[in-house]
C-alpha cells in the first residue's frame, strides 16, 4: 500500500471516529498535504503518528517577535522538528526536503537523544517515514 493509501484509510477512520453522523451521509475526500515541502511532509507524519494512536508534536525553535523586539526562543538549538512517542519510546523525527541538510546543532542533538535511549530520524519523504516507521514497529 502506497503512503496516499494509507495516509486515505487513516483519514477516514479518525474523520469517521470525530463526525459519524456526517461520515454516514457522504463520503469525504482525504485531504493530503504537500509532501514536497517542509511543512506539508510536517503534517503529514504527525497526522500519520497521531491516527495510528500514538503521541506526535511539533517543535518550533524559532524565535518571536512581540512588541516590536525579538525573543529568542527558549528550546535547545538543534531540536527536532516533531517529538514522538511511539510504543512507548521516545522519537524524534527531523524533517528535511529538497537540498536542505542537518546543523551541527541537529547532528548533536541527534547524538544526545541516541545517547538517551531515543531514536532519531532523518525524514525527506512520506515512503522514507513509511520505512522507518514500519521497520520500528516490526522490531518490538
Amino acid at each position: 500500500m502506497n503512503w496516499r493509501e494509507r495516509y486515505g484509510t487513516l483519514y477516514i477512520k479518525d474523520r469517521m471516529s470525530k463526525h459519524p453522523v456526517a461520515m454516514a451521509t457522504g463520503y469525504f475526500r482525504p485531504v493530503f498535504p504537500n509532501v514536497n515541502k517542509a511543512n506539508g511532509l510536517t503534517t503529514f507524519v504527525i497526522n500519520f503518528l497521531q491516527w495510528s494512536g500514538w503521541d506526535a508534536n511539533r517543535v518550533s525553535s524559532a524565535g518571536r517577535y512581540l512588541n516590536g523586539r525579538y525573543i529568542p526562543s527558549t528550546t535547545r538549538k538543534g531540536t527536532a522538528d516533531i517529538h514522538a512517542i511511539i510504543k512507548g519510546r521516545h522519537v524524534s523525527i527531523e524533517i528535511k526536503v529538497g537540498k536542505d541538510r542537518m546543523s551541527e546543532h541537529q547532528y548533536q542533538e541527534a547524538e544526545r537523544i541516541q545517547r538517551a535511549g531515543g531514536l532519531y530520524w532523518v525524514v525527506k519523504s512520506p515512503e522514507m517515514f513509511l520505512e522507518l516507521y514500519d521497520d520500528y514497529i516490526a522490531s518490538i
